[in-house]
């Protein structure tokens, strides 16, 4: 009796200790300073690439924590576009690097580096294909950028003309 009392006072606590986490502040900490404008300029300036390669796609946009900041998908752009562009950003926080990079890297079979910071918003997948970017402010990651739904050099291709722009 004792030891089924003990079990359930462990599992009671387990299950506070969760709900403690789901209330309060960010576990991540203080999300890095990707503004919505921000990111909805750099989405504005992926359509606008994107358009000119007569190219429907998905962009992503995620804080250094990996949480959505901000998402468009193009009319006409696959399915699959939504969680790769999502996959993609958050894979280039993680590691620091295009995803181009992070995925010849991990096909040549030489480890990487990852910042984990855990999301107070959920548990997420990443996608370490090409068409993702970090995005570099002051020398600091505060976001990603992540494109999908084109052929993955024309994802980062898009990518990289937004944060070119980016100011």
């Amino acid at each position: 009796m004792k030891k089924l009392a003990f079990t359930f006072y462990c599992l009671m606590s387990l299950c506070a200790t969760n709900i403690a986490f789901a209330q309060g502040p960010p576990r991540g900490g203080t999300p890095a300073l990707m503004d919505l404008a921000s990111a909805k300029s750099l989405t504005e300036a992926t359509m606008a690439a994107a358009k000119a390669a007569n190219a429907n796609v998905a962009i992503s946009i995620v804080d250094a924590n990996g949480d959505l900041v901000y998402f468009e998908r193009m009319d006409g752009a696959i399915s699959m576009a939504v969680t790769s562009s999502q996959g993609k950003a958050r894979a280039a926080i993680l590691f620091g690097m295009p995803t181009k990079v992070a995925a010849d890297a991990a096909t040549a079979g030489t480890p990487l580096r990852a910042k984990i910071t855990p999301s107070g918003a959920g548990n997420f997948a990443i996608a370490v294909q090409q068409g993702g970017l970090p995005i570099i402010k002051d020398g600091k990651i505060i976001g990603g950028i992540g494109v999908g739904g084109s052929s993955p050099g024309n994802d980062e291709s898009f990518a990289q003309k937004a944060l070119d722009g980016l100011k």
